[in-house]
């Protein structure tokens, strides 16, 4: 079991992605800044490994091996994309393509950049994920538009100037007719064919690529109006404000949301599919009480929440099951990722290889309180010990007995 803070960073820390390069070893994106030069923070994107620290009693380290430096552009938010080396970067209202090649010495090129959102006021792009399948991108923003950009890839063997010439991101669907609020969370489904989306105008809406051939995308189900599950009304005196969307994520066929108000508790759910995919109907849910959630994360076992007062809390995925709450930053948590799982068999891998977080219990979060924290496994409550302690001192004076008796 491993876990701390992380405190080499110079900059706030306003998003992060973890994935894999092409060797298969895992690495973290940490996106942040200062926003203007006068500032004195730079603007950039690190790019680090986190190895395995062999000792539990050793904090966590990163080890950055890569810097972009966006120069006056803040960095809002990243995302790794599974090919051709692609990190996209979220800057005012646009997104920043950059290409980036791992090696002896990893270099980054700056690719594209497009605006992705229309506001009239304030626009801003909030979210951008690659698809699975590392052939499409979609953005929301303020002006609660979800788009889907069709991404076409040269040979990965192009040099960097032909490959930012042949590169294009080509926009196939404006879904301009489900949210009328700022986008507040995209997911894809891992067939790259459906894609989630939830905003602060409390709706959840599910999009799918119905026709292939002309690329179109369709609403075709929603979830409830946020506010409206059950045991929301049973503390309806306890919230204030409105209720909003904060986050929605895939998880197989289900779907995890993540509702707050204004004030008061934050609600995670599970829902399953109804009525051919057309309605969703709630499985499960818990309240989170007195905690306003702002970020949240998902693998196959666990769910990570992190909220406005900088706590981390990690919950089972199966019965949503509160496992830990942590102290994790003084200021909100503003992006969060699980290790990625291996892509490779592990008997692919080069014994040199630096030696990884095995746990799927292992998630990163990241503050703008310039931190990072990182917990891999669990260490047994002080219960759990005095269990341990019962059996072998049983154990031992079972034996002790025996002994006894054979004299």
């Amino acid at each position: 079991m491993t876990e701390g803070k992380i405190v080499s960073l110079k900059y706030p820390v306003f998003g992060l992605d973890w994935q894999r390069d092409p060797d298969d070893v895992s690495f973290v994106a940490i996106a942040g800044g200062g926003g203007s030069a006068k500032s004195g923070i730079k603007n950039c994107v690190t790019l680090a490994r986190l190895p395995h620290a062999l000792d539990a009693s050793i904090k966590p380290t990163l080890v950055p091996f890569h810097e972009i430096d966006t120069g006056d552009d803040l960095v809002s938010g990243v995302s790794i994309g599974t090919k051709g080396g692609l990190v996209a970067l979220t800057m005012g209202n646009k997104t920043v393509i950059y290409r980036v090649r791992h090696g002896s010495k990893t270099t980054s090129t700056y690719v594209t950049e497009f605006q992705t959102d229309f506001a009239k006021d304030d626009s801003y792009q909030s979210v951008l994920r690659f698809s699975p399948d590392g052939t499409k991108l979609a953005t929301g923003g303020e002006d609660g538009i979800v788009r889907v950009w069709q991404l076409t890839l040269p040979d990965d063997d192009s040099n960097d100037e032909t490959f930012a010439k042949k590169f294009k991101a080509t926009e196939i669907a404006k879904l301009d007719n489900g949210h009328s609020g700022c986008i507040s969370g995209l997911s894809w489904h891992a067939t790259s064919t459906k894609l989630l989306s939830c905003a602060k105008d409390g709706q959840c809406i599910l999009w799918a690529l119905t026709d292939k051939k002309k690329k179109t995308w369709t609403k075709t189900g929603k979830l409830g109006l946020a506010g409206e599950l059950a045991l929301q009304k049973l503390d309806v005196k306890a919230n204030r404000g409105k209720f909003i969307y904060r986050a929605c994520h895939f998880h197989h066929d289900e779907i995890v949301t993540l509702q707050t108000p204004a004030r008061g508790s934050s609600y995670l759910t599970k829902w399953a599919a109804a009525d051919g995919g057309k309605l969703f109907l709630e499985v499960a849910s818990v309240p989170i009480k007195d905690v306003i959630v702002c970020s949240m994360a998902i693998n196959l076992r666990y769910i990570a929440c992190g909220s406005s007062d900088g706590q981390l809390l990690l919950f089972t995925y199966d019965a949503l099951r509160l496992l830990k709450t942590i102290s994790a930053h003084y200021l909100p948590s503003t992006g969060l990722a699980f290790l990625p799982p291996m892509l490779l068999d592990p008997s692919a891998h080069e014994d040199d290889r630096i030696r990884e977080y095995e746990d799927d219990m292992t998630v990163l979060s990241g503050s703008a309180d310039y931190s990072l924290y990182l917990v891999s496994g669990f260490q047994p409550t002080r219960w759990v010990q005095l269990a341990i302690f019962l059996l072998v001192f049983l154990y031992l004076a079972f034996f002790a007995y025996l002994g006894e008796a054979w004299k």
